[in-house]
């Protein structure tokens, strides 16, 4: 993979090819983790995207916030996949500005090892923004919490497919991976999935491409 460092006035999502999937690789809790999160789901302007995330570990209320402090503008479609527990719907009939966001949707998997399930919902999810014209951004967030509950090689097996059918489909999409929390085989493992790999390390982040 070449290797380049990452420029503070840019965005990561100008340094990364767009319509690709890219793995993040960068500590689970960490605001740097947060801003690149967001830098890559935005290529293009809000109202032109649609904005997938699937989340073991974090609200979609949380997650909408954080969309709307970075872009300050609601996405054209946003639908959440809540893996493992149930949580409050980001969109509350009369909620505040900052969960009231249009088209959203928060679908729950109460198995997180169900990866056949996960695999349905997504197809169904991008199958229902076939019709219209914007952009689809995808996060994954994320295999560390994913590999509490499926082994590597099922992982490895799903995931194969899944940026598969992303890549089929155009959509730009990352990968959520804090590789303090795995052993060095199983973060090469996954690395070896992905053209783009996106790395903080001492605080500065790196873009690694094939």
């Amino acid at each position: 993979m070449e290797t380049k460092g990452h420029s503070e006035s840019r965005s990561l999502a100008d340094e990364v090819e767009s319509e690709t999937c890219v793995l993040l690789l960068a500590p689970s809790i960490h605001a740097a983790t947060e801003d690149a999160c967001l830098d890559l789901l935005s290529f293009d302007a809000p109202a032109e995207e649609n904005v997938l995330w699937v989340t073991y570990t974090r609200s979609p209320d949380d997650c909408v916030q954080d969309w709307l402090s970075h872009a300050d503008s609601q996405p054209g479609n946003v639908q959440f996949v809540n893996v493992g527990e149930t949580t409050r719907a980001a969109a509350q009939p009369g909620g505040s500005n900052t969960s009231n966001v249009a088209d959203q949707a928060v679908e729950t998997l109460s198995s997180p090892g169900d990866l056949t399930g996960l695999g349905i919902k997504l197809s169904e999810i991008l199958k229902g923004w076939d019709r219209n014209d914007n952009r689809t951004v995808a996060c994954f967030d994320s295999l560390t919490a994913l590999l509490q509950y499926a082994d590597l090689q099922t992982v490895y097996k799903f995931l194969h497919v899944l940026t598969g059918r992303f890549d089929a489909a155009d959509v730009s999409a990352h990968f959520h991976l804090d590789p303090d929390a795995c052993d060095q085989q199983t973060v090469s493992t996954l690395t070896s999935l992905f053209d783009t790999v996106v790395e903080l390390d001492d605080g500065e982040w790196s873009v690694r491409s094939r």
